[in-house]
C-alpha cells in the first residue's frame, strides 16, 4: 500500500481536476507499469488507434478521417497534461509527489487513461520547490526527460510527426496545468508561474510558447509556437493558443 502520508497528497491534489488524479493504489489486474508505453510497441499503437476512435466519434466524421499523426500528437498532449498536472501540485503543494516511473496504466481500461501509483514512499522533494531550482530540475528530470521523452521517441517510431510539435503539446501542457493549479490554489500561484517560466526557459521547452498579459487584463495568456493538428479533423478549430492563431487571439491556459 502507498505511503499514507503520500496517499494523503494524491487525495488533495485529485480533487483539482482530473488532470491532477492519481489512484494509490493499483486494483483488480491488467495494470502494466508506465515505460510500457515505450517498451510495448503494440501496446502504444493501440493507445494511438483508440485515440483516433475517439476524436472520429467526438467529430462525428470517419475514422480513416482523423490523421494517425494527429491522433499521436493528441494523446502525447493528454499523456503530458496527466504526468505534469500531479507532479507539479504535489511538488508545489505538499513537497512530496508521486514517483512517474512508479506509475502503472491499465490498457484494458474502458474509457480515459488513469494512472496509478504502486506501492512504494514516492519521490520527497529535497527541499521546498517554491524557493529554487528544486521544483524545475524534479520536473525536468522525472517526467521531462525520463517519461515524456521516451514516449516521445516511441510515437515517433510509429508514427511521422516533429519532435518540434511534441515538445510544443508539452509546453502547452504545462501551461495549462499551471494555470489550473494557480486558480485552484491561488496562495500558490507566484511559485506555480515561477515553476513554469523555468521550465519554458530551458530545453527541450524553450522557445516553443510564452506566458503573457495581454492589455489591462490580470489574465495569464499563453501562445505556443507549433500547432497540435487538432484542427487537421474536418469540422474542428484551432485550439486557443496555438501558433496559427493571430497573436491578440490566443487564449488564457486556463482553457484546457
Amino acid at each position: 500500500m502507498t505511503d499514507p502520508m503520500l496517499r494523503a497528497v494524491l487525495s488533495d491534489i485529485g480533487t483539482i481536476n482530473p488532470f491532477f488524479a492519481v489512484e494509490s493504489d493499483l486494483a483488480g489486474e491488467g495494470w502494466v507499469p508506465i515505460d510500457g508505453l515505450w517498451r510495448r510497441p503494440e501496446l502504444l499503437a493501440a493507445e494511438i488507434a483508440d485515440v483516433r476512435r475517439r476524436l472520429a466519434g467526438r467529430a462525428q466524421v470517419p475514422e480513416d478521417q482523423v490523421e494517425p499523426r494527429v491522433a499521436a500528437s493528441i494523446l502525447y498532449q493528454g499523456l503530458a497534461s496527466r504526468l505534469l498536472s500531479p507532479v507539479i501540485a504535489a511538488a508545489l503543494c505538499h513537497d512530496r509527489v508521486p514517483d512517474p516511473a512508479a506509475l502503472h496504466w491499465s490498457p484494458a481500461r474502458t474509457g480515459p487513461l488513469v494512472f496509478a501509483l504502486r506501492d512504494g514512499p514516492g519521490l520527497a522533494s529535497p527541499t521546498a520547490p517554491a524557493r529554487g531550482r528544486d521544483g524545475a530540475d524534479l520536473v525536468s528530470d522525472h517526467v521531462i526527460t525520463a517519461v515524456l521523452a521516451p514516449i516521445g521517441e516511441a510515437i515517433r517510431a510509429q508514427v511521422k510527426v516533429a519532435p518540434r510539435l511534441l515538445w510544443g503539446n508539452a509546453a502547452s501542457s504545462l501551461a495549462g496545468t499551471v494555470q489550473q493549479l494557480a486558480e485552484a490554489r491561488p496562495g500558490h500561484a507566484a511559485a506555480v508561474m515561477a515553476l513554469a517560466t523555468q521550465l519554458m526557459n530551458r530545453p527541450p521547452l524553450a522557445g516553443l510558447g510564452e506566458f503573457a498579459r495581454p492589455g489591462a487584463t490580470d489574465a495569464r495568456f499563453f501562445s505556443r509556437s507549433t500547432c497540435c493538428l487538432y484542427y487537421r479533423i474536418p469540422g474542428c478549430a484551432k485550439c486557443g493558443d496555438c501558433a496559427l492563431l493571430p497573436a491578440r487571439r490566443t487564449r488564457p491556459t486556463s482553457a484546457r
